[in-house]
């Protein structure tokens, strides 16, 4: 009987071993979350809902009512330069980079910004442009979990709108233009461009959410109609 301590023993370090080994897993787990899912899910759902709001729902006409000065405009631009950086960001850092479903939505995304299908005007921000602007957004800083990242606030992004590069950036001047003289979503330029990328967006929040096991946005979500 003298060999039951020795194997409880073993057996009791081995169960601790495996609960510290799941309990570093688990915290492993949410520091990425808080770094790269959390934040690129709210940038997709934030650009899919606005792009519905404009293009379906006459959200134009809310959005003028709300920012007479046409700050709506340059908060469009921030939800899509704001999308740039962060999926740049989780498909170099985060837990995604070797995901082939993400890989594909967001590169359908991507080209739906800068496919020469469509007109080459409002919205239309070629590959190498969108990697540029997605840098311009993102910031490093010391936080909880050592070195984050994080967008920069939509006020320092209206400033820098006033200077180069982006004032002499002719897909931002034009987005902006479009934005601002539209009289509603069906008569804005580019909207082909926009609701197509809605269209991605959902479809990859859809996976990132059934991935994760859980929606941090209730709420059915509709898709815009597309062009025939």
């Amino acid at each position: 009987m003298r060999w039951i301590i020795p194997a409880t023993t073993a057996m009791w370090a081995f169960w601790r071993w495996l609960e510290r080994r799941e309990q570093q897993r688990l915290r492993e787990r949410d520091r990425i979350s808080a770094l790269y899912v959390n934040p690129f899910l709210s940038a997709c759902e934030d650009l899919q809902s606005r792009i519905y709001s404009i293009l379906e729902l006459n959200g134009l006409r809310t959005l003028r009512k709300r920012y007479p000065d046409s700050a709506y405009a340059h908060e469009t631009l921030y939800l899509i330069v704001r999308y740039f950086g962060w999926v740049s960001s989780v498909l170099r850092y985060g837990p995604y980079t070797q995901d082939s479903e993400v890989i594909r939505l967001t590169e359908l995304i991507r080209n739906d910004f800068a496919t020469t299908a469509c007109p080459v005007g409002p919205f239309a921000f070629f590959r190498i442009e969108q990697k540029a602007l997605g840098k311009l957004v993102m910031e490093r800083f010391e936080g909880q979990y050592g070195i984050e990242m994080d967008t920069i606030p939509f006020y320092d992004f209206k400033e820098q709108l006033e200077s180069p590069p982006l004032s002499e950036s002719q897909s931002i001047q034009q987005s902006l233009k479009a934005l601002k003289e539209a009289r509603s979503g069906k008569s804005l330029k580019g909207r082909e461009r926009l609701a197509q990328a809605q269209v991605h967006l959902v479809d990859l929040l859809c996976y990132l959410e059934s991935q994760v096991g859980i929606s941090l946005f209730p709420g059915e979500r509709k898709t815009c109609t597309l062009p025939k």
